[in-house]
């Protein structure tokens, strides 16, 4: 079932033209982060007119640091009592944001993302430039994998196009239309983690609205567990997810699959192309691969059968 639209509060006022005039909100989920969480909150404060942090029921320690940083940074917390999700996270900071004030825009992240100062104008730059902005739904930062030397992207410069129209991004750093989600809903809570964000993609481009990206706006995250292997004369990039992330990507990619078959064709092929090699350098250089095989056939059964939200411990495979 497709998320209702009806839970948002009705529009205010028109949204308005431009990113420099209308107020922006930042959500961030956060479960168990590390140091990096306060350096990366205060590189994005500049850049944000509030920021609202969703804690997804990290352990007592941690949430006492996070309530430290967030007491400094004269930041909202919101203190979930388990781990709720990331859709669902999402959404709770989401409606709270509709309820504080009039946002334009709804900017999340995750608690491992780093932006750079200019971030925000670098976004604004793409969005102006677009000549059907009116029907732009999510714009798009450029996404750069988080490494020792990352820090040398976190650069904003003109050497790329202004703007380009994309299919799908990833969840954090985008900017939401609030216009956008009250057409078409909020994030699927029954996905938890993984492919969340592309469903959501997917759902505001099958309602009429287009996606963007602003290459020239940076953000550096960390995706997996990364580490480099050599094979055959080249140098692969494993990401090494938990059996359990293994799980959740399988079962929502099928889900995604079967239902936007139609509508959004050309991506799904393309995402099972991107699958395919990542199933073979799982195969070839990750440990557990008879674990996470098992999961991730366990997502696909599971997907047939309609099932969503958070893995049951109950399952087999959990007492393994």
């Amino acid at each position: 079932m497709e998320p209702n639209s009806s839970e948002i509060p009705a529009p205010g006022e028109p949204l308005r033209d431009e990113l420099k005039n209308g107020k922006l909100c930042a959500i961030m989920v956060t479960y168990n982060p590390d140091a990096a969480l306060e350096r990366n909150i205060r590189a994005m404060l500049p850049q944000v007119d509030k920021l609202i942090i969703v804690d997804n029921g990290s352990a007592l320690p941690i949430r006492a640091h996070i309530e430290t940083i967030a007491s400094s940074c004269a930041v909202q917390v919101i203190w979930n009592k388990e781990n709720l999700g990331l859709a669902t996270a999402l959404n709770i900071g989401i409606r709270s944001a509709f309820v504080s004030d009039n946002f334009a825009w709804i900017a999340t992240f995750d608690q491992d993302s780093r932006v750079a100062a200019g971030f925000r104008d670098a976004m604004l730059q793409a969005y102006l430039a677009c000549p059907y902005r009116q029907s732009v739904g999510i714009i798009g930062p450029h996404h750069v994998e988080l490494t020792e030397n990352s820090t040398a992207g976190l650069s904003h410069h003109e050497e790329h196009d202004r703007f380009r129209e994309i299919t799908a991004v990833m969840q954090s750093g985008t900017f939401l239309s609030t216009e956008a989600l009250r057409s078409c809903g909020l994030f699927d809570d029954s996905f938890f983690i993984d492919y969340v964000d592309f469903e959501l993609c997917l759902r505001i481009r099958k309602n009429g609205l287009r996606i963007i990206e602003a290459p020239n706006a940076t953000i550096v995250h960390r995706l997996g567990n990364p580490s480099r292997h050599n094979r055959f004369g080249r140098t692969f990039t494993v990401c090494n997810h938990s059996a359990l992330r293994r799980y959740y990507a399988a079962r929502n990619r099928f889900r995604i699959y079967f239902r936007y078959l139609f509508s959004d064709f050309a991506w799904i092929c393309h995402d099972i192309w991107l699958w395919s090699k990542e199933l073979i350098k799982l195969v070839l250089f990750e440990e557990d691969r008879a674990k996470k095989l098992a999961y991730i056939a366990r997502g696909g059964w599971d997907a047939l059968r309609g099932r969503g939200g958070m893995y049951s411990r109950s399952n087999r495979l959990e007492r393994e």
